[in-house]
């Protein structure tokens, strides 16, 4: 994390709060006006956290935020306040401040606070590829225009492709950049927990509730709430969720009565959710809901031109972590990264590359050196291979009449894999 901007004009209390910071390993640096402040945010870099009190000598710490925002700066922004000042610095948390403190209550609530924003933090801090094709270019422009609404997104694509990093986009490049990114993965709430985990519990709510918790509805308050693998919700948190997004209101299990929070929704899937509705495992009404605005996220077998230079992103990634100097990949290597299916995406490409430059001995991976997750076929296979194919998925559907979870398991592929064979092969079949 970078330094703490601490501004404050009672110099003995702004240097009581820099010895605190100094103390617990943070860099800090201190101003006591609002033309300091703004001369250090001049050179803020993108890692910084300011500290500002409310009231100062030339302005007032709000306004001083606002300008902060206008600038296009989302650094957090942290409020400290005398007692008889918080119903003001409640307000300022419209304005996009991460949170405030009260001035005695300092030392107890500004590190678990700076924990939890440099965790946030951090998590955007991973190297990300920015993919060049022409489908990529037009999902980025198309981010561009859905990020400044309101509108909720259902990104649609295989598993591995980078929903989540596109959702991440959008929220950055929106209105609420300076709130909450809180990720969910549904496939692992459970069906006992899911509402529980979504919208909090009050004490006593179900056997083991022995406090009270906030959920990753609240959590997101202000912010976006990015739903991964949204076919999984049990139907009760369907209805839940639906009712949430079109009152903004919700009830925390065991609660009498309902909370409100301003909560944007960006939901995944690789899941055909039409299909789900078909099959009643959905619903409808909250898939309109959710698909406002879709992305559909292309697999990477038909953005051909993305794979060597993610491949060459990867191994200097990999480079970095095992110490090497691997320096690129021999004319089979490539030949074979770019007829592979990568059923796995851009995920599997990761791996792959990753565990070659790692059994790679000289400065060049080899095409030996490659652990595909499916066997990779030659460019030139016969015919009767897609035949053999399709005859075998049709006799698993048929031995799993029709459900497409039971076949996929029976031929030992994804479910994701099986619609899209299922699609590939134009197979018809009765549930």
């Amino acid at each position: 994390m970078g330094r703490v901007i601490v501004i404050e004009d009672n110099i003995i209390y702004s240097d009581f709060v820099c010895r605190l910071l100094e103390n617990k390993g943070y860099q800090s640096v201190a101003t006591f006006t609002c033309n300091g402040a703004r001369k250090l945010f001049a050179k803020m870099q993108e890692d910084d956290i300011v500290l500002a009190d409310m009231r100062l000598p030339d302005g007032d710490g709000i306004a001083l935020l606002e300008e902060l925002r206008k600038q296009g700066r989302h650094n957090p922004y942290i409020v400290m306040t005398d007692y008889d000042e918080v119903p003001t610095a409640v307000r300022s948390m419209k304005s996009g401040a991460e949170d405030y403190i009260p001035k005695p209550l300092i030392e107890a609530n500004l590190f678990p606070l700076l924990k939890t924003l440099q965790k946030r933090m951090e998590r955007h801090e991973a190297p990300v590829y920015e993919r060049q094709s022409a489908a990529f270019r037009e999902i980025d422009h198309k981010i561009k225009l859905v990020a400044p609404t309101n509108m909720s997104v259902l990104i649609l694509g295989e598993s591995g492709t980078g929903k989540e990093h596109i959702a991440e986009k959008i929220h950055a490049r929106s209105k609420r950049a300076g709130k909450p990114f809180v990720a969910v993965d549904c496939g692992l709430l459970s069906k006992e927990l899911a509402a529980s985990e979504l919208f909090g519990h009050e004490k006593g709510a179900f056997t083991g509730a022995e406090s009270k918790k906030q959920g990753f509805w609240e959590e997101a308050a202000g912010g976006t709430l990015f739903l991964d693998e949204i076919g999984n919700l049990p139907p009760e948190v369907q209805q839940m969720l639906l009712r949430a997004l079109e009152s903004k209101m919700y009830r925390p299990t065991g609660g009498s009565k309902d909370k409100k929070a301003d909560v944007r929704i960006i939901a995944a899937t690789n899941e055909d959710l039409q299909a789900a509705i078909a099959e009643k495992r959905f619903r409808a009404d909250l898939y309109q809901r959710l698909k406002e605005y879709t992305l559909h996220i292309p697999p990477l077998r038909e953005c051909k031109e993305d794979i060597m230079p993610l491949a060459d992103f990867f191994r200097q990634l990999a480079n970095e972590e095992f110490e090497k100097q691997v320096k690129g990949f021999d004319a089979e290597a490539k030949k074979q990264l770019l007829a592979y299916t990568w059923g796995g995406n851009v995920r599997e490409l990761k791996r792959v590359v990753r565990m070659a430059v790692l059994h790679t001995e000289g400065n060049t991976v080899t095409a030996d050196t490659f652990d595909f997750d499916e066997m990779p076929l030659a460019s030139d296979a016969p015919l009767e291979m897609d035949d053999m194919e399709k005859k075998q998925i049709i006799r698993a559907l048929e031995q799993a009449k029709g459900n497409r979870k039971l076949a996929a398991a029976l031929l030992g592929i994804g479910r994701t894999t099986l619609y899209n064979k299922i699609r590939l092969y134009g197979i018809k079949y009765k549930e």
